[in-house]
């Protein structure tokens, strides 16, 4: 199912849903059931990218919007067209591109990840004045983990999170995440309570253990 074709079928569904919702509980019903979802879906995902800013503004208030309209005319289309309702929502959730691009990676990653080799996921930490760099996008082997510092790991970290966000096809990012876990065994070997402070405090994908790690060594010391 092409892009365009699959954008119109989700657009007629949440229509179609959307006034089986009103038609069988009301507009005020309905009204109420899409902003609910809306901020639910606002708030949870605040928590999850508020790290990243006024960068996702935007991409919090179309998830917050596209929500907000397709869970009650999902919910709607299941109610009133029952079997046929069901079988609407489940080819739309089938065919999400995040869905399929998952089923993908796990059907390539049997006889292509075999191939790739994971080091050619780790980010080169340094720029020419040979200062570590956040937003360098270059992935190109460098040093052992064993021989980088803790800072340094940590940006490893940071940045393998943004490759993975810039990744461009599944195989690439099956890389990038077997990377990521390389880099938090190490910090695990180095740190082992620092990590599990880390991971207690709600740990993001995109966060910062190393404020972890050395209040753990400053304890040690002291």
């Amino acid at each position: 199912m092409s892009r365009r074709v699959r954008s119109w079928c989700i657009y007629l569904a949440t229509a179609a849903g959307l006034f089986c919702v009103i038609t069988t509980w009301g507009l005020q019903w309905a009204l109420t059931s899409v902003i609910f979802v809306g901020v639910s879906a606002a708030i949870i995902a605040t928590s999850i990218w508020a790290e990243e800013g006024r960068h996702a503004v935007r991409r919090i208030a179309r998830l917050a919007f596209a929500a907000g309209l397709i869970v009650p005319a999902a919910v709607g289309l299941v109610v009133v067209c029952k079997l046929a309702g069901v079988l609407v929502v489940l080819m739309l959730v089938g065919t999400t591109p995040a869905l399929t691009s998952l089923v993908r990676a796990r059907r390539l990653a049997g006889d292509k990840l075999a191939g790739v080799e994971p080091q050619s996921a780790i980010p080169d930490l340094s720029e020419p004045s040979g200062q570590p760099s956040l937003n360098s996008s270059a992935a190109e082997p460098v040093r052992e983990l064993k021989s980088l510092d803790d800072d340094a790991l940590c940006l490893a970290w940071r940045r393998s999170f943004l490759l993975l966000e810039e990744a461009r096809s599944a195989v690439e990012r099956l890389s990038i995440v077997e990377q990521r876990q390389k880099y938090l065994d190490e910090l695990h070997q180095r740190s082992p309570e620092g990590v599990a402070a880390w991971l207690a405090s709600g740990a993001r994908a995109s966060g910062n253990p190393f404020p972890y790690l050395t209040d753990h060594q400053r304890r040690q010391a002291g």
